[in-house]
């Protein structure tokens, strides 16, 4: 086994169905790869999506109580499960392109270091008409044409304004676990559990991601950016759509992240750059100097 994907659900069958037709259609050999579902205490037919899956792909579904939001939890319990070499992380409604799993397996079997593949995600954080009229008449078994519709409407990565400004070299940031989010990330197994996992005391919105990411990064794990491996984020109704409340959580996110490990990095966090508070690495740049 070379590669685990491990994706987190929650009452998202239909999400997780897209992802899991994107996963079938994978240019690497099927034995290769496996894929664990961890189900945060859902109630809907998440099993039974999982289970119509089991002709096609090698796939395992975990189920763990509902003790409130604990997605952290989930991953780390997929991850202990997992049997590759290397883990694959993505969201729930996340379609990955034909090669994706090739390519990662390709960028951490060429290198004699530990690294950290950050994917790119068509249409994250973007406009939700705009990314449900750009894939209209598209099936999330066709993701190469997905994948197209998206560029042809220009819903990027939202963090692509960060690579044009600072650079596609992510070594080169400051601070490139700020960009270490879990909707399409790949490290070495070994390697998340000798730096602990997810810390699940991170229990609501954000900051899980990122901890881990300056845990990895803090262990000498070289970042890298994956921005020939494609993937979309297949639009839905995002349960932190209140931006009031998303920004309010995001904001003791970095406290606690600036608390806990109190580096010359997280210091930056709530220092403010005009009306950007969050573009850490930019902050850094400008501020640091």
């Amino acid at each position: 086994m070379k590669i685990s994907v491990v994706i987190p659900t929650f009452n998202r069958a239909e999400l997780l169905r897209h992802s899991l037709n994107s996963l079938v259609n994978q240019s690497i050999d099927k034995a290769s790869f496996e894929v664990i579902v961890v189900d945060d205490g859902g109630s809907d037919n998440s099993k039974q999506v999982c289970n119509d899956f089991e002709p096609l792909i090698n796939i395992r579904y975990i189920w763990q109580i509902d003790a409130g939001f604990r997605p952290g939890k989930a991953r780390s319990v997929g991850i202990v499960a997992a049997e590759g070499e290397y883990i694959l992380l993505i969201d729930s409604g996340i379609i990955l392109s034909h090669s994706a799993l090739e390519k990662h397996l390709k960028r951490h079997q060429a290198s004699t270091i530990n690294k950290v593949v950050i994917g790119y995600v068509y249409g994250f954080k973007s406009d939700e008409d705009a990314v449900n009229n750009a894939l209209t008449n598209i099936s999330s078994h066709d993701v190469d044409s997905a994948i197209k519709a998206m560029q042809d409407a220009q819903l990027y990565d939202n963090r692509q304004w960060q690579y044009d400004e600072l650079g596609k070299n992510l070594a080169m940031w400051p601070a490139p676990f700020d960009i270490f989010w879990t909707a399409h990330v790949s490290a070495k197994r070994s390697e998340l559990i000798r730096v602990g996992l997810f810390d699940e005391s991170f229990n609501s919105w954000g900051g899980e991601d990122v901890d881990l990411g300056i845990r990895l990064f803090n262990n000498n794990n070289k970042y890298e950016l994956g921005d020939d491996i494609y993937s979309v984020h297949w639009p839905h109704f995002e349960e932190s759509a209140d931006t009031e409340a998303e920004n309010s959580a995001a904001i003791a996110a970095v406290i606690k992240l600036n608390e806990k490990y109190n580096s010359w990095q997280t210091s930056f966090y709530m220092k403010k750059l005009n009306d950007e508070l969050y573009s850490l690495n930019k902050v850094i740049k400008f501020l640091g100097q």
